[in-house]
């Protein structure tokens, strides 16, 4: 009767279960009578749009007939089944209950055969699926309490079985229905998880085909894989997080904009915390029936019902395992990290760009606090971990604002956050766990026993929190360093040229090095704290479990084998939920450091509108400076101040004023970067992106008159092609476009150019010369829209001619009309014809400022263009000299940036000058691991690892052997046969030794269980322990061995990265996005230093201990041998197909992360050009798609690792069901040996999981030392030649002897038989036509440049037999793009200290940076103003101004990175002054002035005659007043020497071919200024500044 009423009450709460279930079935029905909806003709979600074909791929019919059969099979079958059961009361009950469940599930049928909407029909059928398990559980329940009558009823047992087949069937059909057809975002297939049924989306099959494509093609492309779905996509989380429109603080915001899928992650979190003790109870139940079995008896049918459970128990066991891993991947830690990633990039979008302008000496020291700090605010470095550091160096930590640690946010703070909302559930799991398995602990052993075992946890605890603690501090001190090994990597990749040119190769490897043994010195003390942990969590469950078993067996007297098995089973899994609380807790307090500096990122000022809306640009008493992150007072800025000056409309104004007197700040302010401290400023309002229909732009609609275009004074272009530069993402308009180019004098570079228009544009525009920069730059803004064009001083990098061309054509020409041009200039009396309005800056403020013509008639104009030039150079500079016939690319390129010759381009496609980032294929090549096995100790090394691992493998056999003997002693006693003690007691030992292995904390200590004589418990508890001991000993001591070569591995590789990468040749570097190189210094190196030496011990571990259980094998039963072998090669079989898919994917993985880093690197650096244009939201699109590449292979790479491991799952529990069956048919088994049978079989699927995991974590791991390997062995420039005399050159005389050059040996010769010489102390003017190659001969001097034949001589040496260090070392040169470090003003001018102060202020005074009365000739952004009387005429500026501080004064002045701090001028002065202090026998400048004023110039000019009288002086010449009075003119045409000889001599020279002119002549002809070169020439004497 009882069990009726229970049958009763399990149908009644099944049918109530169904019943809800049904729900959506009754609503589905009851929406589709209420009203007939057409179906959508194409389906389309949030996620995407499917296509006709892709609709006409879906069908569900076939599911859908098979759930109409089987429901209806299913209630056939019931109908006779009913009639053929008992009549009693209770059963009749039940039959009308099971009746009535069959009703609901047909009716669901129904709803799903009828439903017209794909996703609802998914839904229900999903519903549907869980009815029928409901079911199915009741007719097992049921069927197992009547089992015997039905099985001696043939026909009643064969219905049985078609109703649980036809149920089970049923809820396989309902399950396999697919959700909708394939969508399609932007074009491409979105991922499957919601397409496919729900039974492929919950066994994670979705991703087959593209594992069939990677094991068939054995590589995969971005193209291959499946894009994010909307949950996952960077532009929807981002819509995602702005609807929500969040207040609170930024953990609590990304906890609530994810609260469904924490929620969700918690809940299953539980239930695996419950699951994962279910296949241990019901161990436990088997081995009770099996120890009080009696001898000779058979098992009833419950027994083989509960081996079905147990399969069940596994199976539900590692399928929520998975799918909570799966869930906090996909669901959190993707979307987590593209959401944050988005935000952290829209924010620098939109942040003030403060470029570390603060000169005060105030010291931000970073607070102690609860946490550890990472960095301090963002951008800022501390030193708080540094405290010998000298105060004056705390300003350049401050001034590090840098770009790097911005570009960490994304890096390493924000996948920081993502990966621990993967891992936090850790915490409430281990909490979980903790109480239920002290629940099922007390009900084993009983509270006395635990209590006993718990306290020597508590004994370990303190060791263990001391441990962690030390672990924290050293991964904050390695976070720490790492940040600044980035940071040195990055300036001297950014400078690498500057490096190369002065030869400081060897100081900055030495720099490099420095920093990375730091970090080195950190990985070691992590590894060090690490090896303790393991010592902590190896020691304490092998005191818990013999403490807990040794008290149990004193007071009880005995141990049974379910007690010991079971409760060792329990301790097992305990013990690894507690060893991850340590680890985890670090992880928070990195995570809970790096929201803090995303928050105060996230939270600090952005740019607003300033400026008042109006029609013109103007300022009204505005007091303006460069923008700051924090309150600065006002003597510790530059300011200007009280502006008040109106820009006439459609008109072109000048701004001009000396070097560093505020002109750029000035464009800026109407920009919007600055700060206003006063006044007014007005600027028209441009139309919203969205607002502009950029793509309907015609002819009649294309100016936007309040539309702004800006030219930034440091030209920033992006990695694309010229014409892509120019358009700038508008729409192509070939009129428009080909005026552009002709316009701003950039038709003859395109011709020049193998692909033309089409050419690719390195970062930074690295292979164009400094005036094309320039000329692109200017034809951006001249194609663009705007009706407003700030310029800031775009006269600087081109020739005189071209640019009165420019100002004509461009400035002044069709394009040009109707547009408002405010120019920053030096060159006033170039723009004085068609300037409407003009303004003077310095003293901090506006000297003069009015209509051109009203300052012409009062005089101000002269006393302004007086104070640009000498008054014999004005009229000059008017009719400007030409050097080059065009602006040329040889002519004016930056020293080193290789010029795009003409050549034929071999193919139609254009050449692309960054390559893509090579991909290995395939596994990891064998010479990769060969090159690892040597760095890291060779074949002694590895060899003795064997050793280590293999004797702590035979210890753990030892100690089951020891149990052998143990248990021998008490079998004597008579309970068991000697020949099962034997081996329960062997084999129990091999099994957990080796079975539990694969975690970090193995040895985890099995069995004392059979430790139950009173006199002998001591003696064999004791050693045991001791064993056990002395095998943790060893176990932690092989870590510290792997850990001792992973370092020895990490610092040889980095040694050689870091030689190859510094002396690898210039156009290989200038082909290499900065991004790339640096992923492998970084990103490579993490896994390199920290994770790859886990993953080769926890690998060699888990492969030991799984050839162990299978030896453990053999003394079970040779038949498990065999299944296993057979289960085995089905997991091998998934290994393969899981690594074929893995390998390409993390490799991918890997190269997409670069472009990320690549844009945001370079966004940052143009942010003011970007937001000028009004182009944000189009780099925020461009960034969502490259975190969209990200996530796509992330995403990918762990739903191929859930493939697999929920494959090998369902074959782990295979093994343990049949081990199950195989135990129950031996007869005459005990329960010992079944025990332990049961509990290998328990460790199989895991042993096998993790020897396969970590193989692959290797080779993933493998991948970035691959990446590594690859740089390694690049091609460096020559490092063979012999060591010139130590005074070489002592002459400085150079003779070129029919001297070849090409850039590339495919490439044809640009310097074709070269042959001059030039005398010690000589100095010499080069000048040429375009592509005479003047710039290659600076190359070949430098020997960037090898000679194909010819040999150039210095002072009787062949520079090409001598070390390349030696020669460049002796040569110096001043290139066009002048280079600073970030440091001090000391640090750049001399930065290995070979000079005194003196010395060095000697050579700011010669450059005239500073005086000897102290006061400079007026220096840039946060220094002084010239000197020089405001005028009486229309100066808004009062008579009393605070004066702006000269940096110049102090050496430990702080340089931000890139020098970014000065102004241009000031940089060039600086590099000019680093020059002298070197003191060169030979020196060469390459346009080295073309960013100061021309008084500044003219003081440099003197400057050079005076400082450089004993060295040999090569200048490419910019304007041919500079060279005309040089002892000799070289003057080149396509590669050769076309005339040599002194400026007289080359004044009287005819043509070559009869011409009136030689070529110099006819240059001097052309300039028109024939009158002042006439008199340079003849008289032989340099003009200077009056």
């Amino acid at each position: 009767m009882m069990r009726n009423e229970s049958m009763i009450t399990a149908a009644s709460t099944g049918l109530a279960i169904v019943g809800l279930l049904s729900l959506p079935a009754v609503s589905s029905l009851l929406a589709r009578l209420r009203k007939q909806e057409p179906r959508p003709p194409i389906y389309e979600d949030a996620d995407g749009k499917a296509t006709p074909e892709s609709v006409k791929a879906y069908s569900s019919k076939l599911q859908k007939a098979l759930v109409l059969f089987f429901v209806a099979l299913g209630c056939g079958v019931f109908i006779p089944r009913a009639l053929l059961s008992e009549n009693s009361e209770g059963i009749v009950l039940n039959i009308c209950l099971n009746g009535a469940a069959w009703g609901l599930l047909l009716f669901q049928a129904v709803a799903i055969a009828a439903s017209r909407s794909s996703v609802q029909a998914y839904k229900i059928g999903i519903c549907t699926f869980l009815s029928t398990i409901v079911l199915a559980g009741i007719h097992l329940a049921r069927d197992t309490k009547n089992a015997e009558a039905i099985l001696h009823d043939t026909t009643l047992l064969t219905l049985h079985l078609v109703e649980i087949s036809s149920t089970v069937c049923l809820g396989i059909a309902a399950f396999s229905i697919p959700r909708r057809p394939d969508v399609f975002h932007e074009g491409e297939l979105v991922d499957r998880m919601f397409t496919v049924s729900a039974f492929s989306r919950f066994n994670f099959s979705w991703p087959s085909n593209i594992l069939a494509i990677s094991a068939k093609k054995k590589d995969l492309d971005m193209a291959d894989l499946s894009r994010p779905d909307h949950f996952s996509r960077a532009r929807d989380a981002v819509a995602d997080w702005k609807r929500r429109n969040f207040k609170t603080s930024l953990w609590l915001s990304v906890i609530l904009a994810h609260k469904k899928a924490f929620a969700l992650q918690w809940f299953l979190t539980l239930c695996t915390s419950i699951l994962n003790f279910t296949p241990q109870w019901i161990i436990l139940q088997l081995l009770r029936i099996l120890e009080h079995r009696r001898v000779s008896s058979t098992y009833g049918f419950d027994v083989w019902i509960w081996v079905v459970w147990l399969g069940v128990a596994i199976v539900a066991q590692s399928w929520v395992e998975s799918y909570v891993f799966w869930l906090s991947w996909a669901e959190l830690t993707i979307p987590v990290r593209a959401q944050l990633s988005a935000l952290i990039f829209e924010k620098a979008m939109r942040r003030k760009d403060a470029k570390g302008a603060d000169k005060s000496k105030k010291k931000t020291h970073v607070e102690e606090s609860a946490e550890p700090t990472i960095a301090g605010p963002v951008g800022e470095s501390t030193a708080a971990d540094k405290p010998e550091t000298p105060e004056d160096e705390d300003d350049s930590e401050e001034l590090k604002k840098s770009k790097q640690s911005t570009v960490n946010l994304i890096g390493v703070d924000a996948k920081r956050v993502s990966d621990f909302c993967c891992y936090q559930n850790l915490f409430p799991g281990s909490l979980f766990k903790l109480a239920v398995s002290i629940a099922f602990l007390t009900s084993l052993l009983g509270w006395k026993s635990l209590l006993a075992g718990f306290s020597s946890m508590l004994f370990i605890m303190p060791i263990n929190i001391h441990f962690s603690k030390k672990y924290a501090a050293a991964q904050d001190r390695l976070m720490k360093l790492r940040d600044e090994k980035m940071e040195v990597v990055t300036e001297a990749l950014q400078g690498i040229r500057q490096i190369k040119f002065s030869a400081l190769e060897p100081e900055w490897e030495k720099k490099i090095g420095e920093v990375r043994g730091r970090e080195l010195g950190a990985v070691w003390d992590v590894f060090m704290a690490d090896t303790l942990l393991f010592a902590c969590w190896i020691t304490s469950p092998i005191l818990l479990s013999a403490i807990s078993l040794a008290v149990y067996a004193g007071i009880t007297g005995s141990l049974t084998p379910s007690v010991a098995f079971v409760s060792l089973g329990v301790f097992k899994a305990l013990e690894l939920t507690l060893s991850v609380v340590p680890e985890l807790t670090s992880d928070l307090l990195d995570a809970w450091v790096s929201v803090k500096r995303m928050q105060e990122y996230l939270d600090s000022p952005e740019v607003s509108r300033i400026a008042k809306d109006s029609d013109e640009v103007a300022f009204d008493n505005a007091t303006i400076a460069w923008p700051s992150d924090e309150k600065i007072e006002d003597e510790n800025r530059f300011v200007l101040r009280n502006i008040s000056v109106t820009f006439p409309k459609n008109e072109l104004s000048v701004i001009s004023g000396k070097t560093g007197t505020g002109k750029s700040l000035m464009l800026a302010a109407i920009l919007g970067e600055i700060d206003v401290l006063g006044g007014d400023i007005y600027v028209p309002r441009p139309p919203l992106l969205s607002e502009r229909h950029d793509s309907k732009a015609n002819k009649d609609n294309w100016i936007i008159p309040s539309s702004i275009a800006y030219v930034a004074q440091i030209p920033w272009i992006e990695n694309a092609s010229i014409r892509d530069n120019i358009t700038f993402g508008l729409p192509f308009d070939e009129e428009r476009y080909n005026k552009t180019v002709e316009v701003c004098a950039l038709k003859k570079d395109l011709e020049m150019l193998s692909d033309g228009e089409n050419t690719e544009i390195g970062a930074n525009g690295i292979n164009l010369s400094g005036g094309q920069k320039w000329r692109v730059t200017l034809a951006r803004a001249m194609y663009s829209r705007a009706g407003i064009l700030v310029l800031d001083d775009i006269f600087s990098a081109v020739d005189a001619h071209v640019g009165r061309y420019i100002f004509e054509n461009c400035l002044n020409g069709e394009l040009a009309t109707g547009r408002t041009r405010i120019l920053v200039t030096h060159h006033v009396a170039l723009c004085e014809p068609k300037t409407k309005y003009l303004v003077e800056l310095g003293d901090g403020g506006v000297l003069n400022a009015g209509l051109l013509s009203e300052l012409r008639e009062e005089g101000t104009l002269q006393k302004i263009k007086s104070h640009e030039q000498a008054p014999e150079e004005i009229e000059a500079d008017e009719t400007a000299t030409a050097v080059n016939s065009d602006d040329s690319i040889d002519g004016e390129n930056a020293a080193g940036a290789e010029p795009l010759k003409k050549v034929a381009s071999k193919s139609a496609v254009p050449r692309v000058f960054v390559e893509e980032e090579s991909r290995e294929q395939g596994a990891v090549r064998k010479h990769v691991y060969l090159t690892y096995l040597h760095d890291s100790g060779g074949w002694w090394y590895w060899g003795f690892a064997i050793v280590i691992f293999t004797v702590v493998q035979t210890l753990a056999i030892g100690r089951s052997w020891w149990l052998k003997i143990w248990t021998g002693d008490y079998e004597e006693q008579g309970m068991h046969s000697q020949q099962h003690i034997f081996n329960s007691s062997r084999e129990l030992g091999y099994s957990y030794a080796l079975g539990i292995q694969q975690t970090s904390i193995h040895t985890t200590t099995a069995p004392e269980i059979e430790s139950w004589t009173h006199n002998s418990l001591r003696f064999y508890l004791g050693v045991y322990v001791a064993l056990a001991v002395i095998s943790s000993i060893i176990g932690t001591c092989k870590f510290l061995y792997i850990y001792f070569g992973s370092i020895r591995a990490s610092r040889k590789m980095f040694e050689k990265l870091n030689f190859t990468i510094l002396r690898t040749p210039i156009r290989w570097l200038d082909t290499v996005p900065v991004g790339r190189i640096l992923n492998r210094f970084t990103a490579d190196f993490h896994i390199v230093d920290s994770q790859l030496a886990n993953s080769v011990s926890f690998g060699a571990n888990s492969l030991l201990s799984l050839m162990g259980v299978i030896v453990a094998g053999l003394f079970v039963s040779p038949y498990i041998v065999l299944l296993a072998f057979f289960l085995l090669l089905a997991c091998l079989y998934y290994a393969v197909v899981y690594l074929s898919g893995a390998r390409p994917v993390k490799r991918l993985e890997s190269t997409a992360k670069s472009p990320v880093f690549e844009q945001f690197g370079s966004a940052l650096s143009g942010v003011a050009t970007i937001r000028g244009f009004d182009k944000s939201q189009v780099y925020v699109e461009r960034m969502y798609r490259k975190l969209d590449n990200w996530t796509t292979t992330t995403w990918h790479l762990w739903l191929f690792n859930r493939w697999m491991g929920w494959r090998m799952a369902l074959v782990g529990s295979l093994f343990a069901m049949f081990v199950s069956v195989l135990i129950l048919k031996t007869p005459g088994i005990d329960s010992a040996l079944a025990g332990f049978a049961l509990a290998f079989a328990l460790e199989f699927s895991s042993c096998v999981v993790w020897t396969i995991r970590f193989y692959a974590n290797v080779e993933l791991n493998m991948n970035a030392a691959e990446r590594i390997i690859e740089y390694t062995e690049l091609p460096t420039e020559s490092l063979e030649g012999s060591s010139p005399p130590a005074a070489w050159p002592t002459g400085g005389s150079i003779e070129v002897e029919d001297l070849v050059v090409s850039y590339a040996p495919d490439l044809p010769a640009v310097l074709k038989g070269l042959t001059f010489s030039v005398k010690s102390n000589e100095r010499i003017g080069v000048v040429g036509r375009t592509g005479a190659g003047k710039s290659s001969l600076t190359l070949a001097l430098f020997r960037f440049l090898e000679a194909r034949s010819g040999s150039v001589y210095i002072d009787g040496l062949d520079i090409s037999k001598i070390k390349l260090h030696d020669l460049r070392s002796r040569l110096a040169i001043i290139p066009q793009d002048p280079v600073l470090f970030s440091g001090s003003i000391r640090s750049n001018l001399d930065p290995f200290d070979h000079h005194t102060d003196a010395e060095l202020r000697d050579c700011l005074e010669r450059v005239h940076l500073v005086t000897q009365s102290a006061q400079a000739s007026g220096v840039a952004t946060p220094t002084t103003s010239a000197g020089g009387e405001p005028s009486s005429s229309t100066s808004s500026a009062p008579t009393i101004t605070p004066k702006n501080t000269n940096v110049f004064q102090d050496l430990d002045s702080q340089i931000s990175e890139g020098g970014l701090n000065l102004s241009q001028g000031q940089r060039q002065l600086l590099c000019l002054a680093r020059a002298i202090v070197s003191r060169p026998r030979v020196m060469v400048l390459d346009e080295a002035t073309s960013a100061v004023d021309m008084h500044t110039d003219a003081l440099i000019q003197r400057s050079i005659r005076e400082e450089f009288t004993d060295a040999t002086l090569l200048v490419i010449a910019h304007r041919l007043s500079t060279i005309a009075d040089f002892d000799r003119i070289l003057v080149l045409s396509d590669g050769q020497v076309a005339e040599f000889g002194t400026p007289k001599e080359l004044w009287e020279k005819k043509g070559a071919n009869g011409e009136e002119f030689g070529m110099f002549r006819a240059m001097c002809e052309e300039s028109g200024e024939k009158d002042k070169l006439r008199g340079l020439v003849w008289e032989n004497k340099w003009i200077t500044a009056s």
